[in-house]
């Protein structure tokens, strides 16, 4: 088989497996996960009584954006979790089954994310990024914790037009290039 053969076959396998990732039905924000509290009125306030970091998504089971989420901060709970940051806790609350909790913290929109230090029953609006480390870094950066990520070592090389030819015209390598958009989703997804 020619070069050119193997890598048309390798962009279709990177198409195939980006429209078959958009398409997979993502996890429901209602679901329990693994880390993640699950708030309701009944125990809202023995959680979030200054004791210990909260990190609440108020969140709608119809909302795009917080089924979106509900992947991503899933993992973010796990990772807390594991951790063994004991003051730190990541919870989620139903606001269109607890319409009350949304009201009393000024929840417009879906999802809303607030933050309780520990110490204070105030929240803190958080409106940074929406990825795990993000979140983690956000955390780290709040309460001291050590829950930066530690980026796993990694193949991937960043082309410029100064090494393109170098690296991807090897013919004692085969080579897999991603052109991507900063701004795609699809494309954030594939980051390693």
């Amino acid at each position: 088989m020619s070069r050119s053969f193997f890598v048309l076959l390798l962009l279709l396998v990177v198409v195939v497996a980006l429209i078959a990732h958009g398409t997979v039905a993502s996890l429901a924000p209602e679901a329990p996960v693994p880390g993640v509290v699950d708030l309701t009125p009944d125990n809202f306030d023995s959680v979030v009584d200054g004791s210990k970091h909260v990190l609440i998504e108020f969140y709608a089971p119809w909302c795009g954006h917080c089924k979106r989420l509900a992947e991503d901060y899933g993992k973010l709970g796990e990772k807390v979790q594991s951790s063994r940051a004991s003051d730190v806790v990541i919870a989620k609350v139903n606001a269109d089954a607890h319409r009350e909790l949304g009201t009393r913290y000024g929840v417009r929109g879906f999802p809303t994310i607030k933050f309780f230090p520990k110490g204070s029953k105030e929240p803190i609006d958080y409106n940074q990024g929406r990825t795990v480390d993000d979140f983690l870094a956000f955390i780290s950066e709040k309460t001291g914790a050590k829950l930066t990520p530690k980026k796993a070592p990694s193949d991937v090389v960043v082309l410029s037009p100064e090494n393109f030819d170098q690296i991807v015209m090897d013919p004692k390598k085969n080579v897999l290039v991603e052109f991507y958009a900063p701004w795609c989703g699809h494309c954030k997804r594939l980051i390693p």
